[in-house]
């Protein structure tokens, strides 16, 4: 076989993301000589970026200049010069089949969906009840690849001076418990009992607590921070490789089903994920939850489906965000940190 050079089509958030790095890594353990070209949106680019296993970033931002006209014809055309062999591509998404058609890639996997029109040589099933990771390794699979090893890993910043500041600076002698309080839910979803949470823990274990967040979530980090007295320490906007080098260093994490999440399990630090109200809770936990004992799952006490009220209104939601107990959080990651030997 000559030497492959296999486009990666990955767009989305951070959890989607991490991943595929189980798929990524089983191509380059098989096929070493590959030239290994990621394309992806900024947020992508800067999460993979230190991942050993790629040798070149290409950005591609559906509302940004590579969306259409000549800059997309510019963005072709580079990727027709690179003479792909293949295009992977880890996200059910139109505009990413038409990215590999006219890249000239002669192999084109991606997942089967109900459209009548793929632009796909070989189609994956797509599971919903399946996790994510294995779904990505299928599509290893399909050319021919052995991949079984469905371990998260990233590559922190060890050497960030702004993270040993801000865990010198929290409050307590404690573990150090990395917290996120936000998420991409509504508002009235999220779980309102992270400011308690942390309460709690340093009440219990003299934890230091920190609330961490993207720039954009820093009035939900600087409130959640405010329920602890002292306030807990914050973290907004830290780049992704020092968010994750804060949470590597944390000997707990607890935060809503998002980035922050999988981050915590690609590092190795134990911890909780809180679950929104939801419809279809449980195949939400069979794709997205963080495998293992490590890692608990807290949900309301009844899935969305079952509700009789619907739409469901504001206060609904709050209600059953609020059903899960703060203490019942707090003994859990009690437990774990006891098992995990941390702190």
């Amino acid at each position: 076989m000559s030497r492959p050079n296999v486009l990666l089509l990955r767009f989305g958030a951070i959890g989607n993301a991490l991943a595929a790095i189980p798929a990524i890594r089983a191509l380059r353990s098989a096929w070493p000589e590959a030239r290994l070209i990621l394309i992806g949106d900024p947020l992508t680019l800067e999460l993979l970026r230190p991942c050993p296993w790629l040798d070149e970033l290409v950005r591609y931002q559906n509302r940004g200049p590579e969306a259409f006209g000549t800059g997309y014809s510019r963005f072709i055309l580079g990727l027709r010069r690179r003479k792909p062999t293949h295009a992977l591509h880890f996200r059910r998404f139109l505009r990413s089949e038409l990215i590999g058609f006219f890249s000239g890639a002669p192999e084109r996997i991606g997942f089967a969906t109900d459209a009548r029109l793929q632009f796909l040589t070989r189609q994956v099933p797509y599971d919903e009840g399946v996790n994510v990771i294995e779904l990505n390794l299928r599509l290893a699979r399909a050319l021919g690849i052995e991949a079984v090893d469905r371990r998260l890993e990233y590559w922190p910043d060890r050497d960030s001076a702004r993270v040993r500041e801000i865990v010198a600076g929290a409050t307590g002698k404690g573990p150090l418990v990395a917290i996120h309080p936000a998420g991409s839910t509504q508002r009235e979803r999220l779980w309102p009992g992270f400011g308690p949470l942390g309460q709690w823990l340093r009440r219990r274990l003299d934890a230091r607590v920190v609330m961490i967040g993207a720039a954009s979530e820093e009035a939900l980090v600087q409130e959640a921070a405010q329920k602890l007295s002292p306030p807990a320490a914050t973290a907004i906007g830290l780049p992704l490789p020092e968010a994750a080098e804060l949470i590597r260093r944390s000997d707990l994490f607890c935060g809503a089903d998002s980035g922050p999440a999988h981050l915590a399990d690609a590092v190795g630090t134990p911890g909780a994920v809180i679950y929104a109200p939801h419809r279809g809770l449980a195949r939400q936990l069979a794709k997205w939850k963080p495998e293992g004992s490590r890692y608990l799952a807290f949900t309301p006490p009844r899935d969305c489906r079952d509700c009789a009220e619907r739409p469901c209104p504001a206060e609904r939601a709050r209600a059953c965000a609020a059903a899960i107990s703060v203490a019942e959080v707090g003994e859990g990651l009690e437990r774990l940190l006891n098992l995990s030997g941390r702190g």
